[in-house]
């Protein structure tokens, strides 16, 4: 497996090694992935998962990997497929040093992909090409090879996700990652069935950016606010990432309060400070206990008296409590969530499982939280999940995923359409109910 994946990324097309810096000595180079596989035996969450024994046989075997890079991308890269093996996602490297990386956009070209089914599909492409790729056009292939057989040589290996399902997604948007200057050439099927193969070169993308999109390209706010017919109030929330949303949330609170249904979609939220979500939710319900994850931590015993060196203890477990005293929003609620609903998010989606008139819909999410430790690298850092959570109950959505109690999902119809097809459905299925609490499904 490891000297077959060597063979794969020697066939990559665009390493440029004149061009990218060589930054770190070999020394250097062992120390950044010595530093990785010790930091993460001791504070990894889920290192039972792995162990000592193949994590210690993972790290040998990447020594002559990260001695054999050319470069600074390389390295990274070597770093990033190290790390995966660790299958979290809030676990992997940040930031590559010392060279710029782009995912979708080339010269003449803004475009991203997305999975549909077995399919990749061009789910975003630049208002001046919108002819010469449609939405909807399906990539047929990448290089001379088929998507997933390229997903699966040059991108799925370096990707650090918690689930098969969110780490396939990270690598479709990622397929084509890479350097400046870096070519592909790429065949697709457009929706009227006519072939055609270009040649993408990542660069400028010679537009005023952020270009035209299709869809546009909308700055999206972390809170957003609107009306639909019927008294729908729609609020998303894209981020639980500071105060300033919590407070930008209750200047909504008399908007909302005139709603006879609510959506509330999180599906570009990626996640924060979970107890965000939980005080925006005690204005949503009249519950006065939320229930919570669980988590756990590491304790760290001597070798001698054991066979591992940690053992986890569970934390002294709290609901969270409602505080709130004003009459809270209790109204039929829709809670829209996707792929890349991560983290905090999740967390938000938790107590929600037992509060009696809000449902879930869309698609089922990343299944990854906890506590990311980071720790410096040379030219850059890393990070390690330090904390388990899970259930009230102790049953797991990490690794898992939250499945919404009614699946919506994209389609090609609908990306070729502009529909978005999760939200259309939310506001059919709130027109059909009327009563304060959602029947039983």
């Amino acid at each position: 497996m490891i000297r077959n994946l060597i063979l794969a990324f020697s066939l990559l097309p665009f390493i440029l090694s004149g061009q990218v810096p060589n930054t770190f000595s070999d020394s250097e180079k062992i120390y950044g992935l010595s530093t990785i596989w010790k930091e993460a035996e001791f504070n990894f969450a889920y290192f039972e998962k792995i162990g000592t024994v193949k994590w210690d046989s993972l790290y040998k075997s990447m020594i002559n990997r990260v001695l054999e890079t050319k470069n600074d991308y390389e390295y990274y890269r070597e770093l990033s497929f190290f790390m995966s093996f660790l299958k979290d996602g809030h676990t992997g490297v940040g930031r590559y040093p010392n060279v710029d990386r782009y995912t979708t956009i080339y010269k003449g070209y803004l475009i991203e992909f997305g999975r549909i089914g077995e399919k990749v599909i061009v789910t975003r492409i630049n208002y001046s090409k919108k002819d010469s790729i449609p939405l909807g056009s399906e990539l047929l292939e990448v290089n001379g090879l088929a998507p997933d057989n390229y997903l699966a040589k040059f991108v799925t290996p370096y990707i650090s996700a918690s689930t098969d399902k969110s780490r396939d997604e990270k690598a479709v948007y990622n397929i084509l990652d890479g350097l400046p200057g870096m070519k592909y050439t790429i065949k697709i099927k457009t929706p009227a069935n006519d072939i055609k193969t270009i040649q993408l070169v990542h660069g400028d993308i010679g537009e005023k950016f952020p270009p035209a999109t299709i869809p546009e390209t909308v700055k999206r706010e972390a809170v957003e606010f609107k009306w639909f017919d019927n008294k729908i109030a729609y609020l998303a929330i894209n981020s639980f990432s500071d105060s300033t949303i919590l407070a930008s949330f209750t200047k909504l609170l008399p908007e909302i309060a005139k709603a006879d249904k609510l959506i509330i979609d999180i599906r570009e939220n990626t996640g924060g400070n979970s107890e965000i979500g939980f005080e925006i939710l005690k204005y949503l319900t009249d519950d006065k206990i939320l229930n919570i994850h669980s988590s756990k931590t590491r304790k760290h015993i001597p070798r001698a008296n054991r066979e591992e060196a940690f053992v986890c203890v569970a934390d002294s477990y709290e609901p969270y409590v409602n505080n709130h005293t004003d009459k809270s929003i209790v109204i039929p609620t829709l809670v829209l969530t996707g792929g890349k609903t991560i983290s905090a998010a999740e967390d938000f989606l938790v107590p929600i499982k037992k509060i009696g008139h809000m449902r879930t819909m869309g698609e089922t999410t990343s299944g990854s939280t906890g506590s990311p430790y980071s720790f410096k690298l040379p030219g850059s850092w890393a990070y390690v999940c330090s904390l388990q959570c899970c259930y009230p109950d102790g049953s797991e959505y990490v690794g898992v995923g939250i499945k919404p109690d009614i699946e919506v999902k994209r389609t090609i119809r609908g990306i070729i359409n502009r529909k978005d097809e999760v939200l259309d459905q939310a506001l059919a299925d709130l027109n059909g109910r009327s009563s304060k609490k959602f029947k039983a499904l």
